[in-house]
């Protein structure tokens, strides 16, 4: 008989809940806590504002899910453009400025597929790119296209905050695709780990080495990856100033 996850106990070691995204995408981690990427990202944001005043700093949040960090970013005095292929944020960005969480105009929201990404979907020269665990849902030549796209319309000097499914989580350690080269990888996790997560789409599993080619590879600098105790892999980087 299939045990299916209990909304009491805790999936993983920090204490997350089994809250489904609604298209199959994983957990909902966003609602439920904010890591060091989350922090660092409204960290850049919020030193921007300071020096330009709200409304004057622009972010793109890649795969925001329910919307619960792109409304982090307008809070803190961001015009944030959020692109996912399924809606789940719109109802949550309209409450958040009816109830002046955030600003009107602040939050807009872009249904896509990543392959259909254009650059003129994000402002230009826009300052921070946040993406969590969303990149891994395309084959790894897509995402470099993508990141490509997107940095290309950043400005000098903007930032970037990545993370993405890690090869040593506990679904990436029987992930059938764990042995082939990065560029190669791209498979459904096995049954029980589709059943335990929530991912029910073919996804890549990263090292911090592949990330870290993968943001070079765009063209990015000063790129920081670590992994986390779960083993998802989280980067920081920045597209070089003028």
């Amino acid at each position: 008989m299939k045990k299916e996850p209990s909304q009491h106990e805790p999936l993983n070691a920090y204490g997350d809940s089994f809250t489904p995204t609604d298209d199959g995408r994983g957990v909902d981690i966003s609602s439920q806590r904010q890591d060091e990427l989350d922090k660092g990202a409204v960290a850049a944001i919020a030193a921007r504002v300071q020096e330009r005043g709200a409304g004057a700093v622009a972010a793109v949040d890649l795969g925001g899910g329910f919307g619960a960090h792109s409304i982090r970013m307008a809070q803190a005095g961001a015009k944030v453009t959020m692109i996912d292929l399924a809606d789940m944020a719109q109802e949550n960005f309209a409450k958040a400025v009816e109830s002046g969480m955030a600003a009107a105009g602040s939050l807009e929201f872009i249904q896509k597929d990543f392959s259909a990404i254009a650059a003129d979907d994000v402002p230009e020269g826009f300052d921070v790119l946040y993406s969590q665990r969303a990149i891994h849902y395309v084959p790894y030549q897509e995402a470099k296209a993508v990141l490509r796209t997107l940095f290309n319309r950043m400005a000098a000097g903007g930032e970037a905050f990545i993370s993405a499914a890690g090869w040593d989580t506990e679904y990436g350690k029987t992930y059938p695709d764990r042995d082939k080269p990065v560029e190669e990888r791209f498979a459904y996790v096995t049954q029980d780990m589709q059943e335990k997560h929530g991912i029910t789409h073919k996804i890549v599993t990263y090292t911090e080495q592949d990330m870290a080619k993968l943001l070079a590879d765009t063209g990015f600098e000063d790129v920081q990856v670590t992994r986390s105790t779960f083993g998802n892999i989280k980067a920081s980087a920045k597209k070089p100033a003028l």
